[in-house]
């Protein structure tokens, strides 16, 4: 019986070490960037160690698609460089889904401010409900956006069918989206 024990607890925590080393694709991607001579001396990594703390659930999801907007201010508008912060944008946010039951979206419509990134969605753990439908817009999207004209990522979201999220303000405020789990119609903080 020890023996099980054992063998499903390794398990667990090999699953929980695949899940958590998530973060880490991202922050590849950009350090690649800077050892392929895109921007300045320093400036990938620099913007590879902000990465991290952007995915944590404590951060504002908005702050992601802020530094996505960076990478291409910063290090220009080659393809290896939007294929990176397109990976960024779409990147999941770290959670504890024994804490909450639902990701941080970012509802400012302002950001990503590059149109490349814009009609791009994240994935989300696999924990929340109605995960396969976002994992699955989110693997659309990275290759064919969906219209964003005028809308947050999280209003993105819920036109393609998800609302299961915390929409976050560019003030770091919850706001609640129309269409968003049984919300009223209207825009941010209906």
């Amino acid at each position: 019986m020890a023996f099980s024990k054992s063998i499903i607890l390794a398990a667990l925590l090999a699953y929980a070490e695949a899940r958590f080393g998530q973060e880490q694709e991202p922050v590849a991607a950009v350090q690649a960037l800077g050892d392929a001579g895109f921007g300045d001396p320093g400036v990938a990594a620099t913007i590879a160690g902000s990465i991290p703390g952007a995915l944590l659930a404590a951060a504002s999801p908005c702050d992601k698609l802020t530094i996505a907007d960076q990478m291409i201010t910063e290090l220009g508008t080659d393809q290896q460089v939007l294929d990176a912060a397109i990976g960024l944008v779409a990147a999941e946010t770290n959670f504890n889904p024994s804490a909450v039951d639902r990701p941080f979206v970012c509802a400012d419509p302002s950001l990503p401010a590059t149109a490349a990134l814009r009609g791009i969605v994240p994935l989300v753990d696999p924990a929340v409900d109605g995960a396969a439908t976002e994992n699955a817009n989110s693997a659309t999207s990275v290759t064919t956006p969906f219209d964003a004209a005028g809308l947050s990522q999280a209003e993105v979201m819920i036109a393609q069918g998800f609302s299961t999220f915390t929409a976050v303000g560019a003030n770091g405020d919850q706001v609640q989206l129309g269409g968003q789990d049984g919300a009223a119609a209207g825009g941010a903080g209906q």
